[in-house]
């Protein structure tokens, strides 16, 4: 399955080929590295689809049932600040 993820702090979009296993923390560790973007202790990131931030502990598989993630959807990758 082709997913489109958009890196919304620059606007970046890359495709991936993915499958129904590939646990949506996996999916944002690939985009970090293909991005060249630093992954800071004080940063974490988020796949958004539809406006919901999917669980990083949920499988492709799942969100395809659960949400109805088609092929060739467009996914976002959020940063989030942790801590104060």
């Amino acid at each position: 399955m082709i997913l489109s993820i958009e890196d919304t702090r620059g606007g970046k979009v890359i495709k991936l080929d993915v499958n129904e296993k590939h646990l949506i923390e996996s999916i944002i560790n690939i985009v970090i590295k293909h991005m060249n973007i630093i992954n800071s202790s004080q940063r974490s990131y988020a796949l958004i689809y539809k406006g919901k931030e999917l669980p990083n502990s949920v499988t492709v598989g799942d969100i395809v049932k659960d949400y109805g993630l088609k092929e060739n959807d467009r996914l976002e990758l959020w940063a989030k600040v942790i801590g104060g």
